[in-house]
């Protein structure tokens, strides 16, 4: 039931808006970090693969060939079937022309994306089974010592969940995603992860500014899905379950701007008004990269929903406060936003339904 509270919180808020800081737009992950990581995974190519930085960059490098097939698969404009007769060329041209680690090495990259197009196809199955062989190959290259690569075994853990999701095997999905989130951010093994590298805290303390890196965009990368598989959905919040109770230490910004989001939302899955406009306000008043926005969107969709469910009366000044916060302070998710924008209409007929 609305009361002059939650009335006051939300004009409160709306009129903040404009003093809201506008996302930064720098690099996510530190480049010399990044540059350390890249040097050191080349180092692992050479030692244990026999690949070379020269044979990595060559036109017809077989890599190079498959993150265009990525970048096909991922177009709304593409010919899956073409893409993928492609892509069973460099298939072959890894089984003939690649032996031992370099072999393996090859593989294992072609076997995600073997499974991202069985994804993109709605052959969940078949995109499973070749994410799951393509796990055990990097687990073997793991145990000849190319720890660089316990990142792709992470983001296969990952791709799962959203395969789960996407076929509508929900409970699986936020049970592997929450699982995978608890391993990066505590290194603890728990139920619903793929390969034994979860098992054994060795690998977890390896390259751990990449494994850290990788904690966030995983998040933000989560939060995403969640928001775009649910943009349709003009009445229920937006799915927390992967994230609830989702504890870690907070040492460092990132984590505590991650910890702040699951609390907003928290509070308002609880609804726990006055704590929910306190967390949400003070989310906003700082300045974070552009990475984040992400989070920022589906606070702000979220609050949307909430309004309408308490029949706010003045919705016009809620959609040019949210409005043009998504068009001056948003850097990156800009087609999100844009829907948001021209189905604003189908959000404000939601209320009708209670």
């Amino acid at each position: 039931m609305k009361t002059t509270l939650e009335y006051e919180k939300i004009e409160e808020f709306l009129c903040l808006i404009p003093s809201f800081p506008k996302s930064i737009d720098i690099p996510f992950f530190d480049e010399d970090k990044e540059k350390l990581f890249m040097d050191l995974h080349r180092k692992e190519l050479k030692e244990i693969c026999g690949i070379n930085k020269e044979d990595t960059t060559s036109d017809d490098n077989i890599l190079k060939k498959l993150t265009e097939i990525v970048k096909e698969l991922l177009s709304k404009n593409t010919n899956l079937d073409d893409t993928f007769k492609k892509y069973l060329a460099i298939e072959q041209e890894i089984e003939s022309s690649s032996l031992g680690n370099q072999y393996i090495y090859e593989k294992q990259r072609a076997l995600s994306v073997k499974a991202l197009y069985y994804h993109k196809i709605k052959n969940f199955n078949k995109a499973i089974v070749f994410t799951l062989e393509c796990i055990a190959l990097i687990e073997y290259l793991l145990q000849q010592g190319m720890y660089t690569l316990s990142t792709r075994c992470f983001e296969q853990n990952k791709n799962i969940s959203r395969v789960y999701f996407k076929s509508n095997q929900i409970e699986l999905g936020n049970k592997t995603a929450k699982s995978l989130m608890c391993y990066l951010f505590n290194g603890e093994h728990k139920e619903g992860l793929f390969g034994s590298v979860f098992k054994n805290n060795f690998y977890w303390t390896k390259n751990p500014d990449a494994r850290e890196y990788f904690a966030y965009d995983t998040f933000i990368s989560i939060a995403e899905d969640m928001v775009r598989s649910n943009l349709n959905n003009h009445l229920d919040f937006f799915p927390n379950e992967w994230n609830i109770d989702l504890n870690f230490e907070i040492d460092n910004p990132n984590r505590q701007i991650i910890r702040n989001w699951i609390s907003v939302n928290e509070h308002l899955k609880n609804l726990n008004y006055e704590e929910y406009f306190d967390s949400l306000t003070y989310f906003f008043q700082q300045s974070y990269n552009k990475h984040y926005d992400i989070l920022k969107i589906s606070l702000l969709i979220d609050l949307t929903k909430l309004i309408i469910k308490l029949d706010f009366e003045n919705k016009e000044f809620m959609t040019e406060k949210i409005n043009d916060f998504f068009n001056h302070k948003i850097l990156s998710n800009r087609n999100l936003c844009n829907f948001w924008i021209s189905n604003q209409p189908l959000y404000n007929r939601a209320r009708f339904l209670f």
